[in-house]
Parts: structure tokens; C-alpha cells; sequence
């Protein structure tokens, strides 16, 4: 597996992700404690690129390119594996917290280490950049929160007011650098 900085036509890749996934248990957070509600999704890879990839996820990719973001793909030859995106701009009361913007792994390469080794990355050029904090805002899935939880993440203990705001039912998770 290779993995390197993407230029910025290669952005568009993203399309290349299969984002596919049954969902069958969500997070919740009640009082600083997670909670697992049962709740069926069967995310379509279709859905993901008509609407998710194309009206959200590359114009904001771009944006974060521009402004000096940190944008990193994982390939198999040719093949796109994972992405993840790191954000540019420091957020928390002290101006010492870089935003995970990303983080995505085909279908076929989940569970191999890749999410892992492009966290690690992430986590590279946030201490870099001189970040105390990654602050996370996870897709409430199991998979995804015991992901970032595995790592040593944990709730945030500063909630950004813009992201809350944006995806309420996300759960909110820093780790520390």
C-alpha cells in the first residue's frame, strides 16, 4: 500500500471510494456516556457519490485544499483505497485543535490497518503543525465510533459550537497529540 498527498485533481477520486456499509447499531450521547440504539441503515454506494460525494464532500475538499489542508490518499497500484483529510485551520478556545475532516476506506480494504495507518498520517501533520488536538466529528455508527475510540479518542471536552450545529447527532471526540 502507498500512501501519499493527493494533488488537487486527484480530489475528485473520492468518487472512487466504495462507501458502502449496513448499519445496524448507533451511538448516542447521554450525559457524557455512549449509548447503542439499534437502527438499520444500508448506506448505497450510489446515494454516497450522487449526494454526499458530489453536493458536500468535493467542494468542501477543495475549499480545505486551497486554504493549505491536508488531503492523503492510500493506493493499491492504481486503486484509491482510503482518504483521510486534515483541516488547515486551528478551532478549541486556544487555537490548538486541527479538525479531522475525513476519513474513508472502500469497502474491501475496511479492517486491514488502512484507516489506522492513514490516522497516523494525520496525526503526523497535525503535530507538524504544531496541534495539540485532533477533534473529531464521527458518524454516530458503531463501526466508525469504536474505530476512533480504539485509538485513544475520547468525547471532546470542548464541543465546536459551528460542527455541533451542523451534525448534531455526530459524536463529538478529540485525541490528544
Amino acid at each position: 500500500m502507498e500512501y501519499r498527498l493527493l494533488r488537487r485533481e486527484e480530489i475528485e477520486r473520492l468518487r472512487e471510494i466504495d462507501r458502502s456499509e449496513i448499519i445496524e447499531k448507533l451511538y448516542l450521547e447521554n450525559n457524557g456516556r455512549l449509548e447503542l440504539k439499534n437502527e438499520f441503515y444500508d448506506v448505497k454506494n450510489e446515494w454516497w457519490i450522487n449526494v454526499e460525494v458530489e453536493k458536500i464532500l468535493l467542494p468542501r475538499l477543495y475549499d480545505l485544499f486551497d486554504r493549505g489542508g491536508t488531503i492523503i490518499g492510500a493506493f493499491e497500484g492504481t486503486v484509491i483505497s482510503g482518504m483521510v483529510a486534515l483541516e488547515s485551520e486551528f478551532i478549541g478556545k486556544y487555537k490548538d485543535q486541527l479538525k479531522l475532516d475525513i476519513l474513508f476506506v472502500s469497502k474491501k480494504y475496511r479492517k486491514t490497518g488502512i484507516g489506522k495507518n492513514l490516522m497516523n498520517l494525520a496525526i503526523e501533520k497535525a503535530r507538524e503543525k504544531g496541534a495539540s488536538k485532533l477533534y473529531i466529528s464521527a458518524t454516530p455508527s458503531q463501526n466508525t465510533v469504536d474505530f476512533y475510540l480504539s485509538l485513544g479518542c475520547k468525547f471532546a471536552t470542548e464541543i465546536d459550537k459551528e460542527l455541533f450545529e451542523l451534525e448534531p447527532e455526530d459524536i463529538h471526540l478529540e485525541l490528544e497529540l
